[in-house]
């Protein structure tokens, strides 16, 4: 089976050109027979919004996600933006889109409220980390920061994910010779060092382009279950990546390093509990 990564450009609060911009890759990307098109973080409202946040929210009926919804029903379709919900609380938020509806939806759960990084102030925590199954398998996806926290990424493992999906819209920092930012390094690092450990594929799309100050650094990538980075993007430009996955080198790995098998939720949950009550 193969999947897109899409590296894109993203024009802040502009849903409308946006929305039309994932159109376009996910048509190209169907052309070249992918069957999954994954979009960096907030890909289709832009990231430093502020007090516009509240502006450009949508919900899975939003008028707004028509074309992506009916586009879905050829290829499947990430995309993330700012939710509102019933009761009026925004989220950052990522939406699973497959077969004409909004399948699964992740809220980021853990805001950077430091350095450059000011989500804390205009969006809600998301509270669960839950599999899902889609075209692909058992499948997660993760939101940017949450992937810094050990804990997101060991919810998705003991729920048997075998597709991590990482979105992200990731200033670039610490400039390095090679064309290549000391951030997406480190993004890189944990891909390969998430994707062996889980035995799972780990997608990772980023954004790319200047807003507002921030230049995002791109790097898209995805590993194989032993950690092999298969396809990456670059630093500066939109690109389409397009990978071939394969499901026998999930059981593979998992045989050779069958951490999941022995995993012990239990303890974990019993000395959590310990920890807190200890607080």
């Amino acid at each position: 089976m193969k999947i897109a990564v899409a590296q894109i450009k993203t024009k802040l609060g502009e849903i409308k050109d946006n929305v039309e911009k994932c159109i376009h890759f996910s048509e190209k990307a169907k052309e070249k027979g992918a069957e999954l098109i994954v979009f960096p973080e907030l890909s289709l409202t832009g990231y430093n919004l502020q007090d516009s946040t509240f502006e450009v929210a949508l919900t899975p009926e939003s008028k707004e996600l028509i074309p992506l919804l009916e586009l879905s029903r050829e290829i499947s379709i990430v995309v993330g933006l700012i939710e509102e919900s019933p009761g009026h609380i925004f989220y950052n938020s990522a939406f699973y889109i497959e077969g004409g509806k909004v399948k699964h939806v992740h809220r980021k759960l853990y805001l950077p409220t430091y350095g450059m990084f000011d989500e804390g102030r205009f969006t809600g925590h998301g509270e669960e980390v839950r599999a899902f199954n889609s075209k692909l398998g058992k499948t997660s996806i993760l939101i940017c920061e949450d992937l810094w926290h050990f804990s997101t990424v060991y919810l998705s493992f003991i729920q048997g994910t075998e597709y991590l999906i990482a979105l992200s819209s990731s200033p670039g920092r610490g400039y390095r010779e090679r064309g290549m930012f000391g951030n997406a390094e480190v993004w890189l690092n944990m891909g390969e060092f998430y994707s062996r450990l889980t035995g799972s594929y780990f997608i990772y799309s980023n954004r790319v382009g200047v807003e507002d100050g921030f230049v995002f650094s791109g790097k898209s990538f995805v590993c194989d279950p032993y950690g092999k980075v298969v396809a990456q993007a670059g630093s500066f430009n939109e690109e389409l990546l397009i990978v071939e996955v394969e499901p026998t080198l999930i059981r593979s790995a998992r045989i050779n390093l069958p951490l999941l098998r022995d995993e012990r939720p239990l303890t974990t949950l019993k000395n959590l509990r310990r920890i807190v009550d200890e607080r």
